[in-house]
């Protein structure tokens, strides 16, 4: 098969994959909120690049894009303070990941990287009345999500091709209630490369939760990176969503850089970055409700720098976010490489 006619492969099962969708009630919601602070600012326009340990989140694939070490960590800061009676729900939302390249350490897997996540969103203090009760009290729901991904490279050149796939196990619980219930899920994507330009495909299955079923998702992007000069660059990012039963909605995203800020043996900083992006933009007027998802779509701004110190690789992002009430407005995150 010549590379163009893999490229039209690569296409057409994005756009098939994001046509074909059936019905379900949507479970583990709390999973749309997406992880990283760089692929948030980004408006969530990462399925295509996700060249960091977030990868175990937006496409598994891109996991193999890095034969190192890597560890990632996220958490927010904001409240839902916008109502009346809202005041003292207090939400959190925070993610973990490790990366682990094989090669580190054997040749039987060749450049196979496996990453572990833990994905926790909780809100605190919801208050509620018992049963038979007449005073009310407060209780905690959480939600928590754990990833076994892989990573591998097909083949690496001039063009490229990698592949992965996470499985999750998904649960929830509401602390004094007593309720809780939990579900497998997994998803599989793929990224090609021509030189700086990148097309990504994600689907996932969806998880099934007691009488609550998450639709499956497929996921179509493109990104290229745009040298302008010896010193700056620009990522332009496009996603396609389609989830069933849902209009076809797309994230874009845009990141200018600064390239080679200060050099020197055990110190420099390698990069300076401003994020913006849109997200959750309906592009279909399905059930004719496109027009009122576009009120609440999200406008993402972030920046961020990346350095060294010594043999160690760092990235600090943060990214400010426009969400509903209960949408923590900025997100944090450290990425670090050894």
């Amino acid at each position: 098969m010549t590379k163009l006619k893999f490229l039209s492969v690569l296409v057409c099962l994005g756009l098939v994959c994001s046509s074909n969708c059936f019905a379900g009630t949507d479970a583990a919601a709390f999973l749309k909120k997406g992880v990283g602070a760089r692929a948030l600012a980004m408006g969530g326009a990462f399925t295509s690049i996700a060249d960091d340990t977030s990868a175990i989140y937006w496409n598994p694939a891109g996991l193999a894009k890095r034969q190192q070490y890597a560890f990632t960590a996220m958490g927010s800061s904001g409240g839902s303070d916008k109502y009346p009676g809202l005041k003292d729900v207090i939400p959190t939302h925070q993610f973990f990941a490790l990366a682990v390249p094989t090669s580190k350490f054997t040749t039987l897997l060749g450049k196979t990287v496996f990453g572990l996540g833990y994905i926790s969103s909780t809100m605190d203090n919801i208050q509620y009345n018992p049963e038979g009760s007449t005073s009310r009290r407060t209780m905690s729901h959480t939600d928590n999500a754990y990833y076994l991904s892989a990573g591998i490279p097909v083949f690496q050149g001039k063009t490229s091709l990698y592949a992965g796939a996470s499985l999750k196990f998904i649960s929830y619980k509401f602390s004094e209630a007593g309720i809780s219930d939990s579900g497998m899920d997994f998803d599989v994507g793929l990224i090609y490369s021509i030189s700086s330009l990148n097309f990504g495909a994600l689907v996932q299955k969806g998880v099934v939760i007691g009488d609550d079923e998450a639709p499956l998702t497929a996921k179509f992007g493109a990104s290229n990176l745009f040298d302008l000069g010896k010193k700056f660059q620009l990522l332009a990012a496009l996603d396609l969503i389609q989830r069933q039963e849902e209009p076809l909605s797309t994230n874009l995203g845009a990141e200018f850089g600064m390239k080679d800020v200060l050099l020197m043996d055990k110190f420099g900083i390698n990069g300076l970055f401003l994020r913006g992006g849109i997200n959750g933009y309906a592009i279909e007027n399905r059930h004719d409700i496109s027009s009122e998802l576009n009120k609440n779509i999200g406008y993402h701004f972030g920046f961020g720098i990346d350095f060294y110190i010594s043999k160690f690789y760092l990235q600090l992002d943060i990214a400010l976010l426009s969400g509903n009430i209960f949408e923590q407005n900025t997100k944090f995150s450290i990425n670090l490489y050894f």
